[in-house]
């Protein structure tokens, strides 16, 4: 019996020590968090925060109602963005539009070139004008100013750029069926 009375009493003993090993952490870390829990509070109200839950609840509504402020002027602003520009009616005098020119990609024959000069100044005229004046057929007065764009050849290859100067012009008006 005796040994068992000394085992208990180890047993005793370590729990006991055990015991107020943790009662002291847990009293350092309680303190140390209600300290953490001062400090953020500070912080909060410092910066010009709320700390109580109504408080926190209307300081939420705020942001939701400026959230929605916001949104309804971005609504309005895109709504204004939208209309870029308006076009001036359309009279008959104003057949065809001051010149444009237009610089296409290089490429490898001076026909393709062109070609290149072409596309670049149908989607030149189609940005400022419409869509309605991009017709290269319809064009006035078209000039190309054709050259050289490579300074050495590449793999025996010479390439060529071209501008093209034209007034671009809509079609005529047709009669419908």
């Amino acid at each position: 019996m005796g040994a068992y009375v000394k085992s208990m009493k180890a047993f005793f003993s370590a729990v006991v020590t055990g015991g107020a090993f943790i009662v002291a952490v847990t009293a350092m870390t309680g303190c140390a968090s209600a300290e953490a829990e001062r400090e953020r509070r500070w912080q909060i109200e410092s910066r010009g925060e709320v700390t109580s839950p109504t408080e926190r609840a209307a300081a939420r509504q705020r942001a939701r109602e400026a959230r929605a402020r916001r949104e309804a002027q971005r609504e309005r602003d895109i709504r204004r963005a939208r209309v870029i520009r308006l076009a001036p009616p359309v009279v008959a005098a104003d057949k065809c539009q001051p010149v444009l020119a237009a610089v296409g990609d290089q490429y490898a024959s001076e026909q393709g070139a062109q070609q290149e000069a072409d596309k670049a100044w149908m989607q030149t005229a189609r940005w400022q004008y419409g869509e309605r004046y991009m017709s290269r057929e319809n064009a006035d007065n078209a000039s190309y100013e054709c050259g050289r764009s490579s300074v050495g050849s590449v793999v025996g290859q010479v390439f060529y750029r071209c501008r093209l100067t034209a007034n671009p012009c809509r079609p005529e008006k047709s009669q419908g069926r």
